[in-house]
């Protein structure tokens, strides 16, 4: 029992004239001469719906031949169109495929006199057209071709 009393008196008194250097010391930055890593850049992606208005400026040019033989004249006509589009594109890889609805509203309307028959009058009038497409195009980061 003697030498119990003794080992640990010898370890009460040993921890308490040595002082813990381990918790002492703040922690140290690691160092390493490995090349650091730079952010890498934000990634484009054209996935997604869109939707947007459209203008422009057309012009339309149209002749008459009655039966194939006689030339019944010609007329044309300019003007603006106005309207609008909606679609969706999917990007695979830096491929981009989709699909888009455009409507547009225009005014093209013309006439002439037949000179086969000058008692008639040749009309043409457009109102509106529109367009279902499929686009296809390459994406190089922030540009769509």
């Amino acid at each position: 029992m003697k030498n119990l009393l003794l080992l640990t008196a010898s370890i009460v008194a040993v921890n308490a004239a040595v002082p813990a250097f381990g918790a002492d010391l703040a922690p140290q930055p690691v160092q390493s001469n490995a090349p650091q890593l730079s952010v890498a850049p934000a990634i484009c992606d054209w996935t997604g719906y869109y939707m947007g208005i459209i203008g422009g400026w057309g012009s339309s040019h149209n002749c008459w031949e009655f039966a194939g033989v006689t030339p019944e004249g010609c007329h044309g006509t300019t003007a603006g169109t106005i309207g609008g589009q909606i679609g969706y594109r999917w990007q695979m890889f830096n491929v981009v495929y989709g699909v888009e609805g455009q409507g547009d509203w225009a005014d093209f309307s013309g006439s002439n006199i037949s000179t086969a028959f000058p008692s008639n009058i040749n009309r043409t009038k457009t109102d509106a057209f529109g367009l279902l497409t499929g686009p296809i195009g390459y994406a190089f980061k922030t540009v769509l071709l």
